[in-house]
Protein backbone atom coordinates (compact mmCIF):
# COMPACT_ATOMS: atom_id res chain seq x y z
CA UNK A 1 0.00 0.00 0.00
CA UNK A 2 1.24 3.51 -0.84
CA UNK A 3 2.52 5.58 2.09
CA UNK A 4 2.22 8.99 0.44
CA UNK A 5 -0.69 11.14 -0.72
CA UNK A 6 -1.34 10.64 -4.46
CA UNK A 7 -2.01 14.38 -4.89
CA UNK A 8 0.50 16.33 -2.77
CA UNK A 9 3.11 13.61 -2.21
CA UNK A 10 3.25 14.17 1.55
CA UNK A 11 3.60 11.10 3.79
CA UNK A 12 0.28 9.71 5.02
CA UNK A 13 -0.33 9.81 8.76
CA UNK A 14 -2.17 7.25 10.86
CA UNK A 15 -5.18 9.60 10.88
CA UNK A 16 -5.24 9.56 7.06
CA UNK A 17 -5.41 5.77 6.89
CA UNK A 18 -7.09 4.93 10.19
CA UNK A 19 -10.58 4.29 8.83
CA UNK A 20 -9.60 3.48 5.26
CA UNK A 21 -11.98 6.15 3.96
CA UNK A 22 -9.43 8.09 1.89
CA UNK A 23 -9.06 5.41 -0.80
CA UNK A 24 -10.02 6.10 -4.44
CA UNK A 25 -11.45 3.67 -6.98
CA UNK A 26 -8.01 3.14 -8.55
CA UNK A 27 -6.42 2.29 -5.18
CA UNK A 28 -4.72 5.66 -4.67
CA UNK A 29 -4.85 7.31 -1.21
CA UNK A 30 -5.35 10.95 -0.24
CA UNK A 31 -4.28 12.79 2.89
CA UNK A 32 -7.00 14.50 4.92
CA UNK A 33 -5.86 17.95 3.75
CA UNK A 34 -6.27 17.11 0.05
CA UNK A 35 -9.51 15.28 0.74
CA UNK A 36 -10.92 18.34 2.50
CA UNK A 37 -9.95 20.58 -0.42
CA UNK A 38 -11.71 18.27 -2.87
CA UNK A 39 -14.86 17.92 -0.77
CA UNK A 40 -15.07 21.71 -0.44
CA UNK A 41 -15.50 21.78 -4.23
CA UNK A 42 -17.73 18.72 -4.58
CA UNK A 43 -19.77 17.72 -1.53
CA UNK A 44 -20.67 14.37 -3.16
CA UNK A 45 -17.16 13.14 -2.38
CA UNK A 46 -18.05 12.83 1.29
CA UNK A 47 -20.14 9.71 0.72
CA UNK A 48 -18.89 8.55 -2.70
CA UNK A 49 -15.11 9.00 -2.66
CA UNK A 50 -14.50 5.34 -3.56
CA UNK A 51 -16.27 5.83 -6.91
CA UNK A 52 -13.80 8.53 -8.07
CA UNK A 53 -10.31 7.95 -9.47
CA UNK A 54 -7.24 10.17 -9.15
CA UNK A 55 -7.68 11.83 -12.56
CA UNK A 56 -11.25 12.82 -11.67
CA UNK A 57 -10.17 14.26 -8.31
CA UNK A 58 -7.51 16.36 -10.03
CA UNK A 59 -10.11 17.62 -12.49
CA UNK A 60 -12.45 18.60 -9.65
CA UNK A 61 -9.68 20.52 -7.85
CA UNK A 62 -8.63 22.27 -11.06
CA UNK A 63 -12.13 23.42 -11.83
CA UNK A 64 -12.55 24.53 -8.23
CA UNK A 65 -9.45 26.74 -8.56
CA UNK A 66 -10.75 28.17 -11.83
CA UNK A 67 -14.19 28.74 -10.32
CA UNK A 68 -15.97 26.83 -13.07
CA UNK A 69 -16.95 23.67 -11.23
CA UNK A 70 -20.28 22.12 -12.11
CA UNK A 71 -21.77 18.92 -10.81
CA UNK A 72 -20.96 15.94 -13.06
CA UNK A 73 -23.77 14.90 -15.30
CA UNK A 74 -24.95 11.47 -14.20
CA UNK A 75 -26.26 9.39 -17.06
CA UNK A 76 -29.37 7.79 -15.69
CA UNK A 77 -32.01 5.67 -17.32
CA UNK A 78 -34.35 7.85 -19.38
CA UNK A 79 -37.78 8.87 -18.15
CA UNK A 80 -39.32 6.97 -21.07
CA UNK A 81 -37.65 3.74 -19.98
CA UNK A 82 -38.66 4.44 -16.38
CA UNK A 83 -42.29 4.65 -17.51
CA UNK A 84 -41.96 1.33 -19.33
CA UNK A 85 -40.48 -0.25 -16.19
CA UNK A 86 -43.30 1.15 -14.04
CA UNK A 87 -45.85 -0.35 -16.39
CA UNK A 88 -44.09 -3.71 -16.18
CA UNK A 89 -43.88 -3.58 -12.39
CA UNK A 90 -47.59 -2.75 -12.09
CA UNK A 91 -48.53 -5.86 -14.06
CA UNK A 92 -49.77 -4.05 -17.18
CA UNK A 93 -49.40 -6.19 -20.26
CA UNK A 94 -47.91 -5.01 -23.53
CA UNK A 95 -46.66 -1.54 -24.42
CA UNK A 96 -48.41 1.24 -22.54
CA UNK A 97 -48.51 4.76 -23.93
CA UNK A 98 -46.60 7.35 -21.96
CA UNK A 99 -46.58 11.06 -22.77
CA UNK A 100 -42.76 11.41 -22.79
CA UNK A 101 -41.07 9.69 -25.71
CA UNK A 102 -37.28 9.28 -25.40
CA UNK A 103 -35.14 11.81 -27.19
CA UNK A 104 -32.14 10.66 -29.20
CA UNK A 105 -29.91 12.00 -26.41
CA UNK A 106 -31.85 9.89 -23.87
CA UNK A 107 -31.23 6.80 -25.99
CA UNK A 108 -27.51 7.56 -26.23
CA UNK A 109 -27.21 8.14 -22.48
CA UNK A 110 -29.03 4.86 -21.81
CA UNK A 111 -26.50 3.10 -24.05
CA UNK A 112 -23.62 4.72 -22.12
CA UNK A 113 -25.14 3.51 -18.85
CA UNK A 114 -25.49 0.02 -20.32
CA UNK A 115 -21.78 0.01 -21.22
CA UNK A 116 -20.78 0.99 -17.65
CA UNK A 117 -18.60 3.72 -19.13
CA UNK A 118 -16.88 6.18 -16.77
CA UNK A 119 -16.91 9.64 -18.35
CA UNK A 120 -15.82 12.87 -16.66
CA UNK A 121 -17.54 16.25 -16.77
CA UNK A 122 -14.94 17.39 -19.32
CA UNK A 123 -16.74 15.51 -22.12
CA UNK A 124 -20.34 16.50 -21.38
CA UNK A 125 -20.41 18.60 -24.56
CA UNK A 126 -19.04 15.69 -26.60
CA UNK A 127 -21.74 13.36 -25.27
CA UNK A 128 -24.42 15.84 -26.36
CA UNK A 129 -22.72 16.18 -29.75
CA UNK A 130 -23.22 12.45 -30.37
CA UNK A 131 -26.79 13.30 -31.38
CA UNK A 132 -25.38 15.03 -34.47
CA UNK A 133 -22.58 12.54 -35.14
CA UNK A 134 -24.39 9.20 -34.97
CA UNK A 135 -27.03 8.06 -37.44
CA UNK A 136 -30.45 7.31 -36.00
CA UNK A 137 -29.97 3.56 -36.29
CA UNK A 138 -26.43 3.52 -34.88
CA UNK A 139 -25.87 2.18 -31.37
CA UNK A 140 -22.84 2.56 -29.15
CA UNK A 141 -20.84 -0.58 -28.45
CA UNK A 142 -17.91 1.19 -26.69
CA UNK A 143 -17.00 4.71 -25.54
CA UNK A 144 -14.07 6.28 -23.67
CA UNK A 145 -12.14 9.51 -23.18
CA UNK A 146 -8.69 9.70 -24.69
CA UNK A 147 -6.19 11.17 -27.14
CA UNK A 148 -5.71 10.54 -30.85
CA UNK A 149 -1.93 10.24 -31.11
CA UNK A 150 -1.82 11.25 -34.78
CA UNK A 151 -2.78 14.85 -33.99
CA UNK A 152 -2.63 14.79 -30.14
CA UNK A 153 -6.22 15.99 -29.90
CA UNK A 154 -8.07 15.02 -26.72
CA UNK A 155 -11.70 14.00 -26.99
CA UNK A 156 -13.98 10.97 -27.09
CA UNK A 157 -13.53 7.67 -28.91
CA UNK A 158 -16.70 5.72 -29.73
CA UNK A 159 -17.43 2.52 -31.60
CA UNK A 160 -20.73 1.58 -33.20
CA UNK A 161 -21.84 -1.46 -35.17
CA UNK A 162 -20.50 0.24 -38.32
CA UNK A 163 -17.55 2.49 -37.47
CA UNK A 164 -15.04 3.85 -34.96
CA UNK A 165 -15.14 7.62 -34.44
CA UNK A 166 -12.82 9.98 -32.58
CA UNK A 167 -14.04 13.55 -32.16
CA UNK A 168 -13.34 16.70 -30.19
CA UNK A 169 -15.94 19.42 -29.62
CA UNK A 170 -14.27 22.80 -29.70
CA UNK A 171 -14.94 25.29 -26.90
CA UNK A 172 -15.95 28.01 -29.35
CA UNK A 173 -17.86 25.71 -31.66
CA UNK A 174 -16.98 23.25 -34.37
CA UNK A 175 -16.01 19.59 -34.20
CA UNK A 176 -12.84 17.78 -35.24
CA UNK A 177 -13.84 14.27 -36.29
CA UNK A 178 -12.00 11.21 -37.61
CA UNK A 179 -13.86 8.03 -38.48
CA UNK A 180 -12.81 4.52 -39.50
CA UNK A 181 -15.21 2.05 -41.10
CA UNK A 182 -15.17 -1.36 -39.40
CA UNK A 183 -14.92 -3.19 -42.71
CA UNK A 184 -11.59 -1.45 -43.41
CA UNK A 185 -10.06 -2.37 -40.03
CA UNK A 186 -7.86 -5.40 -40.69
CA UNK A 187 -6.43 -5.85 -37.18
CA UNK A 188 -6.68 -4.57 -33.62
CA UNK A 189 -4.14 -4.52 -30.83
CA UNK A 190 -4.41 -3.22 -27.27
CA UNK A 191 -2.25 -2.86 -24.20
CA UNK A 192 -2.67 -1.32 -20.76
CA UNK A 193 -0.57 0.41 -18.11
CA UNK A 194 -1.29 1.39 -14.54
CA UNK A 195 -3.82 4.13 -15.35
CA UNK A 196 -4.28 4.21 -19.15
CA UNK A 197 -4.52 1.88 -22.12
CA UNK A 198 -3.52 1.94 -25.79
CA UNK A 199 -5.64 0.92 -28.79
CA UNK A 200 -4.12 0.36 -32.24
CA UNK A 201 -6.18 -0.12 -35.40
CA UNK A 202 -4.75 -1.21 -38.74
CA UNK A 203 -6.94 0.64 -41.24
CA UNK A 204 -6.23 0.00 -44.92
CA UNK A 205 -2.55 -0.60 -44.18
CA UNK A 206 -2.11 2.43 -41.90
CA UNK A 207 -1.89 2.14 -38.11
CA UNK A 208 -3.90 4.62 -36.02
CA UNK A 209 -3.33 4.72 -32.26
CA UNK A 210 -5.31 6.09 -29.33
CA UNK A 211 -4.38 6.59 -25.69
CA UNK A 212 -7.44 6.01 -23.53
CA UNK A 213 -7.73 7.37 -19.99
CA UNK A 214 -8.93 4.10 -18.51
CA UNK A 215 -6.75 1.02 -18.22
CA UNK A 216 -9.52 -1.35 -19.38
CA UNK A 217 -11.05 0.83 -22.13
CA UNK A 218 -8.85 -0.41 -25.00
CA UNK A 219 -9.67 -4.03 -24.16
CA UNK A 220 -13.39 -3.14 -24.09
CA UNK A 221 -13.11 -1.62 -27.58
CA UNK A 222 -11.21 -4.65 -28.86
CA UNK A 223 -13.82 -7.08 -27.51
CA UNK A 224 -16.77 -4.98 -28.72
CA UNK A 225 -15.47 -4.67 -32.28
CA UNK A 226 -14.53 -8.35 -32.42
CA UNK A 227 -18.02 -9.34 -31.31
CA UNK A 228 -19.55 -7.26 -34.10
CA UNK A 229 -17.19 -8.63 -36.73
CA UNK A 230 -17.31 -12.24 -35.55
CA UNK A 231 -18.83 -14.67 -38.08
CA UNK A 232 -19.17 -18.49 -37.97
CA UNK A 233 -16.61 -20.49 -39.87
CA UNK A 234 -17.57 -21.91 -43.26
CA UNK A 235 -17.41 -25.71 -43.41
CA UNK A 236 -15.10 -27.75 -45.68
CA UNK A 237 -12.52 -25.06 -46.36
CA UNK A 238 -8.85 -26.14 -46.26
CA UNK A 239 -7.01 -24.86 -43.22
CA UNK A 240 -4.40 -22.91 -45.21
CA UNK A 241 -7.13 -21.20 -47.24
CA UNK A 242 -9.08 -20.39 -44.08
CA UNK A 243 -6.01 -18.68 -42.62
CA UNK A 244 -5.55 -16.64 -45.78
CA UNK A 245 -9.17 -15.55 -45.74
CA UNK A 246 -9.29 -14.71 -42.04
CA UNK A 247 -10.02 -11.22 -40.84
CA UNK A 248 -6.33 -10.64 -40.23
CA UNK A 249 -5.40 -11.88 -43.70
CA UNK A 250 -6.68 -10.90 -47.14
CA UNK A 251 -10.17 -9.51 -47.50
CA UNK A 252 -10.98 -11.18 -50.83
CA UNK A 253 -13.33 -13.75 -49.38
CA UNK A 254 -16.89 -12.48 -48.69
CA UNK A 255 -17.05 -14.79 -45.66
CA UNK A 256 -14.12 -14.14 -43.28
CA UNK A 257 -13.42 -17.21 -41.19
CA UNK A 258 -12.51 -15.61 -37.89
CA UNK A 259 -11.75 -12.25 -36.44
CA UNK A 260 -9.07 -13.70 -34.12
CA UNK A 261 -5.39 -13.88 -34.95
CA UNK A 262 -4.02 -17.35 -35.79
CA UNK A 263 -2.74 -18.88 -32.56
CA UNK A 264 0.91 -19.49 -33.19
CA UNK A 265 3.80 -19.61 -30.78
CA UNK A 266 5.18 -16.35 -32.17
CA UNK A 267 1.85 -14.49 -31.80
CA UNK A 268 1.73 -15.28 -28.09
CA UNK A 269 4.86 -13.22 -27.44
CA UNK A 270 4.11 -9.50 -27.51
CA UNK A 271 7.07 -7.47 -28.75
CA UNK A 272 7.31 -3.71 -29.12
CA UNK A 273 9.86 -1.30 -30.54
CA UNK A 274 12.58 0.04 -28.29
CA UNK A 275 11.28 3.58 -28.83
CA UNK A 276 7.84 2.71 -27.46
CA UNK A 277 9.34 0.86 -24.47
CA UNK A 278 11.67 3.75 -23.61
CA UNK A 279 8.78 6.22 -23.80
CA UNK A 280 6.81 4.12 -21.34
CA UNK A 281 9.85 3.81 -19.07
CA UNK A 282 10.14 7.58 -19.07
CA UNK A 283 6.48 7.90 -18.05
CA UNK A 284 7.04 5.38 -15.26
CA UNK A 285 9.98 7.43 -14.03
CA UNK A 286 7.82 10.55 -13.91
CA UNK A 287 5.13 8.71 -11.98
CA UNK A 288 7.77 7.60 -9.48
CA UNK A 289 9.07 11.16 -9.13
CA UNK A 290 5.51 12.40 -8.52
CA UNK A 291 5.07 9.81 -5.77
CA UNK A 292 2.35 7.90 -7.64
CA UNK A 293 4.55 4.77 -7.78
CA UNK A 294 6.66 3.31 -5.01
CA UNK A 295 10.16 2.02 -5.76
CA UNK A 296 8.85 -1.57 -5.67
CA UNK A 297 6.00 -0.79 -8.07
CA UNK A 298 8.36 1.07 -10.39
CA UNK A 299 10.82 -1.85 -10.44
CA UNK A 300 8.05 -4.35 -11.17
CA UNK A 301 6.60 -2.34 -14.07
CA UNK A 302 10.09 -1.62 -15.44
CA UNK A 303 10.87 -5.35 -15.50
CA UNK A 304 7.64 -6.07 -17.41
CA UNK A 305 8.41 -3.41 -20.00
CA UNK A 306 11.96 -4.64 -20.58
CA UNK A 307 10.65 -8.16 -21.17
CA UNK A 308 8.64 -6.80 -24.12
CA UNK A 309 11.75 -5.59 -26.00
Amino acid sequence: MSTICALCGNPLTSMDTLLGENKLSDGQLLCNKCLNEATNVNKNLINNLSSFNLAEIRGILLQGKLGIYEEPEVFQISSFQQNINLASDSGESGYQYRPEAPSRLDEIKDQIVGLNARLSIFVNSEVKELVNILDKDERLIAIAEGKYLYNNLEGVLVATQRRVIFFDKKFFGGVDKNEFILEKISSIDHSSSLLTSSLKLNVSGAVVEFKLYNKSAAKDFDNAIRNVRQKPQTQNIPQNQASANSFYGTQKSPEPQSYHKPQTAASNVKKESAEVIFQQLERLGKLREMGVLTEEEFAEQKKKLLERL
